[in-house]
């Protein structure tokens, strides 16, 4: 006879604990004797009862970008039933031996990170995660809280969906922080050598020292971390002017919303804003400097207008061009470069199975695969003013002569400030790139009949704040009508757009 205890079982009669006879199946008082019989209970029906006791375990999804091995699938599940049970050592061991099993799964190391019991884990554990999945949400996340980037926020409960930003517009101009660009030695205007692109004053011939040419790496950007980063902002405001104090004169003036730098209309010194009290603005990344002058952009236009096309426009009406306006300007373009997998179906149609029966046994008619694909440099224009599909057609940029940006090298020509933000931006950069992706599968892999469709999905996207040079110039035509034109800073590309009625 074993008996067994039952805490919960209490004799009616003088209240005290009574023992289990499983060879009687029955419990028994010792105190004044009592019996209370049992029905016999398997091993089975008592697993079934204390399953039943317990609430069951929560569905844990399978996040992994590819196949996950049977056994790894195996060794994952049973962590989580580990987990459940509250029995975190043998959940760590089992989930370690499901990456023995499969080095690159994701899930594993996520869950690894959750429970790891140090940062240094944590982040190797991560480290892992957005090494073969650059773009997993929640792992970055976690990263970006135990960098500090999310304030307040528990790493082992981040929760991956975004929080609600509340948009506010104001309508009073904003006071700004600026830098006035004037040389420290005679307090002369500085300006910037187009030949050999030095910062020097006009007067004493000063020399402005400026960081070499390059990138710094720490100012790109992860599109994901900084599109959460926002999110977690409780509020993004809306602006329409600046107010701008000329720390030279002292004269005050409202300027757009869209200007990065301006001149004092009364002392000439040029103004660059560094950030206003409202903190709205992000500094540029990097420039990309002039190297076509004024003249040569002028050139540019006047043998664009000899085309046919355009002197054929000139002979109807009063569309030849009475006078010309150009005006040297940094551009913000919002650099991305995106890692995209592209899946690729190959179809071979039926008409080509029954004149080339060989083929068909040699390849199957269907076939499907996937592959990365990549844009680097691919700018999306930051503004809405000029016509972005008019700065499109200028074409590319060379980003070798890039410098990394200070407000010193805006002296000669102004900049503006984007009004299209990162967020909207990197959906042009999608499209774009996923565009480019389908076209260049298209180029491979179609041959003779065949049907190739292709579908791109980012699965990284990092960016840059970038100004490229380019020459704003307004056409004024004899009968009122104004025309832009474009003029790329670089090579002299010309794009026209279509003439409007003057509004005044």
């Amino acid at each position: 006879m074993c008996a067994v205890p039952d805490a919960e079982m209490l004799c009616p009669k003088c209240n005290q604990t009574m023992t289990y006879d499983s060879a009687a199946a029955l419990y028994r008082c010792r105190s004044c004797g009592h019996r209370i019989e049992k029905p016999y209970e398997s091993l089975e029906q008592a697993a079934e009862r204390m399953k039943a006791s317990r609430p069951p375990r929560p569905f844990v999804p399978i996040t992994h970008r590819g196949t996950v091995e049977l056994r790894a699938r195996t060794l994952f599940e049973l962590a989580q039933d580990s987990l459940h049970q509250q029995n975190k050592a043998e959940a760590i061991r089992q989930f370690k031996k499901a990456i023995e099993m499969q080095r690159d799964f994701t899930d594993a190391h996520l869950w690894l990170a959750k429970i790891a019991d140090t940062e240094a884990e944590q982040r190797n554990h991560l480290s892992e995660v957005l090494a073969h999945d650059p773009g997993h949400g929640e792992a970055i996340r976690m990263m970006m809280a135990l960098n500090g980037r999310l304030k307040g926020t528990q790493t082992g409960s981040i929760n991956t969906a975004y929080p609600e930003t509340e948009e506010k517009t104001t309508s009073e101009p904003v006071a700004t922080t600026t830098q006035t660009l004037i040389c420290p030695v005679c307090a002369g205007t500085l300006t910037t050598d187009p030949v050999n692109q030095r910062v020097v004053c006009k007067f004493c011939g000063h020399e402005e020292n400026l960081a070499p040419i390059g990138i710094p790496n720490e100012r790109v950007e992860n599109l994901s971390m900084a599109l959460i980063e926002r999110s977690s902002q409780p509020v993004r405001w809306r602006i329409g002017s600046r107010m701008l104090k000329c720390k030279n004169c002292g004269s005050a003036r409202t300027i757009p919303a869209t200007k990065l730098s301006d001149t004092c209309p009364f002392c000439a010194s040029t103004h660059v804003i560094l950030q206003d009290a409202l903190a709205t603005i992000t500094q540029p990344d990097a420039l990309v400097p002039f190297t076509v002058t004024e003249d040569e952009a002028r050139a540019a236009v006047h043998k664009r207008l000899q085309n046919f096309d355009q002197r054929v426009a000139g002979f109807f009406g009063e569309n030849r061009i009475a006078n010309q306006n150009f005006e040297g300007v940094y551009l913000p373009f919002w650099m991305f470069d995106v890692l995209m997998e592209v899946r690729i179906t190959i179809t071979e149609k039926e008409d080509n199975w029954n004149d080339r029966r060989n083929y068909r046994a040699m390849r199957p008619a269907y076939q499907s695969f996937t592959m990365q694909d990549g844009e680097t440099g691919l700018a999306v224009p930051g503004f809405t003013t000029p016509e972005p599909a008019l700065a499109l057609e200028l074409g590319d940029f060379d980003y070798e002569p890039m410098r990394p940006y200070e407000p010193k090298l805006l002296a000669r020509h102004a900049a503006e400030l984007y009004n299209v933000d990162f967020d909207k931006a990197s959906l042009e950069a999608r499209s774009l790139c996923s565009k480019r992706a389908r076209a260049r599968a298209q180029r491979e892999y179609k041959h003779g009949e065949n049907e190739v469709n292709a579908s791109a999905l980012p699965l990284q996207m990092t960016f840059t704040l970038v100004l490229l040079p380019v020459w704003m110039v307004t056409l004024i035509e004899r009968d009122g009508d104004v025309r832009p034109a474009l003029v790329h800073g670089q090579n002299a590309r010309v794009a026209l757009g279509k003439a409007r009625p003057a509004v005044w």
